[in-house]
């Protein structure tokens, strides 16, 4: 066999098993979250109180159930809080063996007591959120079928509550699969800014290239030439000359210093509307209600200029006060305020946690260097709520007068 033919059979076997990867893909749902994960943690356990719902028709049976039966019920669902607990906080992959046990309880509690329809609902709430749609109708169409079942050979009398439970089973079901286009939305959202952050950096890296080579470029070719001129005038025996020469070369080096200093100083390193959006996001996804009342393009406003220095240190006063807030605020609410006043920046980071400190940590302290390095002020309200105030004076651009483009 030649090396064409090698290289031939390479090539197909690698777009094989690239197509094959991306068949296995195609087959696999998207990684998402686990509903035990963040915001989604409290709605999923608070949910667990319509399940009390498993108890109701007891209230309207006829013959009071014996001890042992009672016990069989109320065993039925401890069980099965403890199977959901766990089916919220396990990985696709061994998912479906949870809500198998969840299904085989259902039908087996639903034997002494019509209630145990209730963790139908449940189970599909958990499909809808991680499976395909057309999953989770498959699902949902051979829990209704049971229900019917039911219904006809075990509870003749009780259509009121199977009607109400299989109204039950299609709204967890629905709430399950809203829940997961929101959340597939918000990852596809957070990769297009992913995205368009790389965009950016590459942007800036390349207008950093151009800068610097349009700034030394044309310094460094003086220089060399002036170098080249003084080693002929020393040669020559033309000192004075040749001193000159050098004087002119140092003053091109402080110059093109100057200039190198200035373009990296223009670096972007952070922007603060995309920190402060990150960063409220990231308090959101932990369970915290976010009120962000930022002005929007503050940056770039026409009456408003933040240095590059001044738009990082903000931004890094803005993650760090959400780092604070994640491991010490016992609240669950974050407001944010950025606004413009008599050419004043405040920003205020507000959250209803009751925190005390006694002595301030690395965190605060970072943030009170950070404030004074930009000649900012900064103020911390312990209690509740807990406040960090920031006042920024700013250089101002009066516009007004110049011709409209």
């Amino acid at each position: 066999m030649n090396s064409n033919s090698i290289k031939n059979s390479d090539k197909a076997t690698s777009v094989a098993g690239i197509n094959a990867g991306e068949a296995s893909a195609n087959l696999q749902s998207p990684a998402i979250p686990l509903l035990a994960d963040g915001r989604k943690k409290k709605w999923s356990y608070s949910s667990l109180v319509f399940s009390l719902f498993y108890f109701v028709p007891m209230l309207f049976m006829q013959d009071t159930p014996s001890s042992w039966v009672m016990a069989l019920i109320v065993m039925g669902f401890v069980t099965f809080v403890i199977l959901y607990v766990l089916s919220v906080n396990q990985p696709l992959n061994r998912l479906p063996y949870y809500l198998t046990a969840m299904l085989f309880l259902a039908y087996t509690t639903s034997l002494v007591n019509p209630g145990g329809t209730v963790f139908f609902g449940f189970v599909n709430f958990i499909v809808g959120y991680y499976y395909r749609f057309s999953i989770g109708i498959i699902l949902l169409l051979a829990v209704s079928a049971s229900l019917i079942f039911l219904k006809v050979y075990l509870y003749p009398t009780g259509l009121f509550f199977f009607l109400a439970a299989g109204a039950n089973i299609a709204v967890l079901f629905g709430f399950g699969v809203m829940e997961r286009k929101e959340t597939l939305f918000q990852q596809k959202e957070a990769k297009h800014a992913a995205a368009l952050g790389t965009l950016s950096a590459i942007a800036e890296r390349e207008r950093i290239g151009r800068d610097l080579h349009d700034v030394a470029g044309h310094a460094l070719s003086s220089i060399s030439l002036k170098a080249q001129v003084a080693d002929k005038l020393l040669t020559k025996g033309r000192t004075a000359e040749a001193q000159a020469e050098v004087k002119a070369l140092a003053q091109l080096s402080q110059q093109l210093l100057s200039e190198i200093r200035q373009t990296v100083s223009g670096i972007k390193h952070l922007s603060l509307r995309e920190e402060i959006a990150k960063n409220m996001a990231k308090l959101s996804e932990q369970g915290f209600n976010v009120v962000n009342d930022a002005v929007s393009d503050v940056d770039k406003s026409s009456f408003t200029h933040l240095t590059p220095l001044q738009e990082t240190q903000l931004s890094l006063i803005v993650k760090e006060a959400t780092t604070n807030i994640l491991r010490h605020s016992k609240g669950n609410q974050v407001t944010l305020t950025l606004q413009c006043t008599n050419d004043i920046l405040n920003l205020v980071i507000a959250d209803n946690g009751n925190s005390h400190c006694q002595t301030e940590g690395n965190g605060v302290q970072g943030i009170r260097e950070r404030a004074e390095l930009i000649n900012a002020s900064v103020e911390f309200q312990w209690g509740s709520p807990t406040v960090l105030t920031l006042k920024l004076p700013l250089l101002v651009k009066h516009n007004s007068s110049e011709p409209s483009a």
